[in-house]
């Protein structure tokens, strides 16, 4: 939610006398009396008359809108110490209006004024301590001047206020319980942004409120009618699932206050994403990848919006933004490369179905990825975590593979420790035909002990040689070893 929103004008009234006339014509509007009567007024230098003119050439009242002539007479006032004039200067630097934005010197106007208790100037000097606009951010001293102008009635300040009692900024406890206390007295105002958020603390039952889809949609629609976009985007939930529902937390059918309706969610969606609000950007791209709502189907029309969403961060259209490159449709050229960037970019919002996809490109080594089982497993657990079906199958496989894989590995180092060992005995029996052999040698070659009987000799060789023997499919080679061994061991002489 954004948590600063310039005050709208409110003009207080002077009582002093000399006002009287100029003020009656102003408040029927005539414009041209009001100015002929308090010019004199400003020219002596009375503040009030200074800060109606410069409102009259701000607005275009009475006479053709003129921003540096509007900031002339605030600033005649507002050196006076006028309050109201002091907040509408700090308007004009604030918009650039008559002089170049200047965010320092607005807030340096909005602190005189607030500092004499101007609610508005308090309220928009707390949005720019909010915001860091010409100060630095400072959290606790934007909830300090929300405080003193929700305490005024002020409905802007009591939604920021009731913001960061929500989330538990600016030095605040958390405590969702102010928070819908403050939102309800703003709503109750007419504040869009107040029932927004109290629509959505009724969708999920908040801050001590009942579920209660019906308030919900009533406040959605109430903030929609306004414009807000967020307002838009949330009932448009409720009108396409036809229950209560907000930001993917959708509940049963038919317990809604509103029928399902997916053209009227379309139209809503498409308001809401005309004003750049990313979410609606989304879901009116999936409408018109699957041509729901009454949209025709269009792939084209959908990647234009899930760019617009994805740029500005939203993980579900960089997710599926990600996927028209990967297949290269909606007018896209296919491009590994960037789906694997935009998966990267949602998976590591926690986006399930990036995660699973990403995975699969390090499965498979695309994308210009390395192949990597490892870091698919580890983004296909991260997915299965959060209940992803397909990441959980792609778990399995990459475990049976890797669990294969091991099982491979192992045996070819036993058909290598096998080679190694058959080659050191050949050496060791080529060494006995070559006259080399020693009496280890014929030991090894006979598999026995030093110091082994005749007996043991004698028993060992007729027990090989009737193995190895050419006689029995043996080889001739081999049968020549033991030969030799048993004769070198027993003291014969080789013929």
């Amino acid at each position: 939610m954004t948590a600063s929103v310039l005050a709208h004008r409110n003009e207080a009234i002077p009582l002093a006398k000399p006002f009287q006339d100029g003020m009656a014509a102003y408040q029927r509007r005539d414009y041209p009396r009001a100015m002929q009567l308090w010019c004199p007024l400003a020219d002596q230098g009375n503040a009030d008359a200074q800060l109606y003119l410069g409102i009259m050439h701000e607005e275009g009242w009475g006479v053709p809108q003129h921003y540096a002539a509007a900031l002339i007479w605030y600033r005649r006032a507002a050196e006076q110490g006028n309050a109201d004039a002091q907040f509408y200067l700090a308007g004009m630097y604030h918009k650039g209006q008559g002089v170049p934005q200047d965010y320092e010197t607005a807030a340096n106007w909005h602190r005189k004024a607030a500092a004499q208790g101007h609610v508005r100037a308090q309220y928009n000097l707390g949005a720019f301590y909010e915001r860091g606009l010409g100060l630095p951010k400072d959290d606790r001293e934007a909830a300090r001047l929300y405080k003193l102008a929700a305490d005024q009635g002020n409905a802007n300040a009591q939604t920021n206020l009731g913001f960061l009692y929500e989330h538990g900024r600016g030095g605040l406890p958390k405590d969702e319980h102010e928070a819908a206390r403050l939102y309800k007295l703003a709503a109750d105002q007419g504040n869009a942004r107040a029932q927004c958020n109290l629509g959505r603390f009724y969708v999920q039952s908040l801050g001590g409120l009942p579920k209660d889809d019906r308030e919900a949609a009533r406040l959605y629609k109430l903030a929609a009618d306004q414009g807000n976009a967020r307002a838009q985007y949330n009932l448009a939930i409720l009108y396409e699932h036809g229950s209560g529902g907000l930001l993917g937390l959708f509940y049963s059918r038919g317990r809604g206050a509103l029928p399902r309706d997916n053209r009227e969610a379309a139209h809503l969606y498409k308001l809401a994403a005309d004003q750049r609000y990313d979410h609606a950007q989304f879901s009116l791209g999936v409408f018109y990848e699957q041509g729901r709502g009454g949209l025709p189907k269009d792939d084209r029309e959908a990647a234009r919006l899930y760019k617009l969403a994805a740029d500005q961060g939203n993980a579900n259209a960089q997710t599926n933004l990600g996927f028209l490159y990967e297949h290269g449709r909606g007018g896209l050229p296919k491009d590994e490369h960037e789906a694997a960037r935009l998966y990267r970019l949602a998976a590591d919002q926690g986006v399930a179905c990036a995660q699973t996809n990403l995975g699969v490109f390090y499965e498979q080594g695309r994308g210009a990825l390395p192949k990597d089982d490892r870091e698919a497993a580890r983004l296909y657990k991260l997915a299965a975590d959060q209940g992803n079906t397909s990441a959980r199958a792609a778990l399995i496989r990459v475990a049976r593979q890797q669990q294969e894989q091991e099982q491979q590995r192992q045996r070819e180092a036993a058909a290598q420790e096998r080679e190694r060992r058959r080659r050191e005995q050949q050496d060791s029996w080529r060494g006995a035909t070559s006259g080399k052999t020693s009496a280890d040698d014929a030991l090894q070659i006979l598999g026995l002990k030093a110091g082994a009987t005749e007996q043991e000799i004698r028993a060992t060789y007729g027990r090989l040689i009737k193995r190895v023997h050419p006689d029995v499919g043996g080889s001739d080679f081999l049968a020549k070893q033991l030969n030799y061994a048993r004769d070198l061991l027993l003291g014969q002489r080789v013929r």
